[in-house]
């Protein structure tokens, strides 16, 4: 079955990322086992137009085709790979524009797990910019029937 995320936000707006396993099996895994969540989502600056959260994964997530850069729309999990299994912090990020993923210790790798279609970009950046100006809110995620399943 294909499935899609659907991040519906406390002031208005939403918008769906498609969930890539090709990409990230065991990520989506963890995921889907998350699911679903309601988490207050923050702005990041440190990777430019990024918006995030943070998450505890039941299981390990290994590194899976990692990167560290990203482009419009890529959802992604990273968690602080140094640090042994359940240690850590662990976050999921959605990126309203193509950045570098990084901090104040330089680049930093991240499992690309889903992709808002291109026709939702302007809401993600809508949402992105409100966040960045006028702080955090919640957020639910939750997994729904792909529109193409």
């Amino acid at each position: 079955m294909i499935a899609d995320l659907e991040f519906h936000f406390q002031r208005g707006g939403s918008f769906t990322a498609r969930l890539r396993p090709e990409l990230a099996p065991r990520t989506v895994e963890a995921i889907r086992e998350m699911l679903p969540l309601e988490v207050t989502v923050y702005h990041s600056r440190w990777s430019g137009r990024e918006i995030n959260f943070k998450a505890r994964s039941p299981s390990p997530v290994p590194r899976e085709r990692q990167t560290s850069t990203v482009n419009t729309g890529d959802v992604i999990y990273w968690r602080e790979w140094e640090m042994p299994d359940g240690e850590g912090q662990e976050a999921i990020a959605l990126y309203y524009g193509a950045e570098v993923t990084r901090d104040h210790r330089g680049y930093l790798p991240v499992n690309v797990f889903a992709q808002v279609p291109q026709a939702q970009w302007p809401r993600i950046e809508e949402i992105g910019l409100r966040i960045w100006q006028q702080g955090i809110e919640r957020l639910t995620v939750r997994e729904i029937e792909g529109k193409n399943a």
